[in-house]
């Protein structure tokens, strides 16, 4: 059984694969996912935005983002929550 994302979207998913394991990488790429560049996007549909998020949620959970001293000290705290409106 193949997910939403691999039926639908097999070219996110090579992106995906490409990235994964690379913390700057996969944001890059979820920006990228996330943020229209072209002014004509529609957005994802619901199932296969659910899935990027678990992909997301899944990836920092694998591969936290290992940060220095320094970039500690301005830090806030992120609400990285999803709020559907």
């Amino acid at each position: 059984m193949i997910s939403i994302l691999e039926s639908r979207f097999g070219h996110i998913v090579e992106r995906l694969h490409a990235a994964w394991g690379d913390p700057v990488a996969i944001q890059d790429l979820f920006d990228d996912l996330v943020f229209d560049k072209r002014g004509n996007r529609n957005g994802w549909p619901t199932d296969v935005w659910e899935e990027l998020q678990f992909l997301q949620k899944l990836h920092k959970l694998a591969y936290p983002l290992v940060k220095s001293k320094s970039d500690d000290e301005d830090d806030e705290p992120l609400d990285d929550t999803i709020k559907w409106v």
